[in-house]
């Protein structure tokens, strides 16, 4: 079977135990990303650089893609209550050259419990780091099994006579044209955007992308219509200490059903269930989920 494009990722579950009750933001991805920023600053400048700061700015008008994400927990309240012997529990993804920081990040995940989560630092400890694919204990109870952490290529898959998709944005998405978020979302710009990713992230961190094939592909996306779309902006604000105020992530979740010959987006579609899409994909937002119609 031949790809149109591979991209290597290293993906853990870290579970954290709460060493006292704590009330946290509902969405964790930008408290998480800040708590691993600060201790892998301490614990090893370069791995910092190499994954917080590469790629900061833009070019063309397009934020360059940072190789990480961390994926927060689900969940459904507008605040998140831990009681105290609770866990928390959330992934980190690393991309392509990025997993040769993989000692740097699990210990700067030891360290976490130094700086203590949300505005009123809550104390918490690392319980376990977990390989996500294979279930392989990477770190438990001080020991560090880094043999056990193995990376894998993001899935690639086909399927036949695909008639349609229904697209499942997950947690907010944010796509800019024209200096605005997008409020809706053409199929093709859906794909470009797909494309966008999986070729920053491999011309940055390796891997390969067959470009001639990206362009057919988007092309081709021209033709499948929209036929059913219920969205909804997603009012999200952060505040950041870097900058000493409060910053806004909103972006559009909802539901997407798209008509058409689908075949050949399968792959692309698949993978962007990994990679994300969007702005702000390194504390987990642009999570998308597709469901096909045959």
């Amino acid at each position: 079977m031949q790809k149109h494009f591979e991209i290597r990722y290293l993906s853990l579950t870290v579970t954290l135990t709460a060493m006292q009750t704590a009330e946290l933001p509902a969405f964790l991805g930008s408290t998480l990303r800040g708590v691993v920023g600060q201790a892998l600053l301490q614990t090893d400048q370069e791995a910092c650089a190499f994954l917080y700061r590469n790629g900061d700015g833009e070019v063309n008008g397009k934020i360059t893609a940072k190789p990480y994400m961390i994926l927060p927990p689900k969940v459904c309240t507008p605040q998140t209550v831990i009681e105290q012997g609770d866990y928390l529990k959330f992934k980190i993804l690393l991309f392509g050259r990025a997993e040769k920081y993989l000692s740097s990040v699990v210990s700067a995940l030891v360290r976490i419990g130094r700086f203590g989560l949300g505005a009123r630092r809550y104390q918490f400890e690392l319980r376990d780091i977990i390989d996500s694919q294979t279930q392989r204990i990477v770190w438990h109870r001080g020991q560090y099994f880094k043999a056990a952490a193995t990376a894998a290529m993001v899935p690639y898959r086909r399927m036949r006579n695909a008639a349609g998709a229904v697209v499942e944005l997950c947690t907010p998405l944010r796509i800019r044209h024209g200096g605005r978020l997008l409020r809706t979302l053409s199929f093709q710009t859906l794909i470009r955007n797909i494309i966008n990713r999986i070729a920053d992230l491999t011309e940055r961190y390796g891997g390969w992308l067959d470009k001639e094939e990206a362009d057919k592909v988007l092309e081709s996306a021209g033709n499948i219509q929209t036929v059913y779309e219920r969205v909804k902006m997603i009012g999200l604000e952060r505040y950041s200490n870097r900058i000493d105020r409060k910053m806004d992530f909103s972006g559009l979740c909802g539901r997407i059903e798209y008509a058409g010959e689908m075949s050949q987006f399968v792959p692309w579609l698949y993978a962007a269930q990994c990679l994300h899409i969007g702005r702000n994909t390194t504390f987990g937002m642009g999570k998308i989920q597709v469901y096909f119609i045959r």
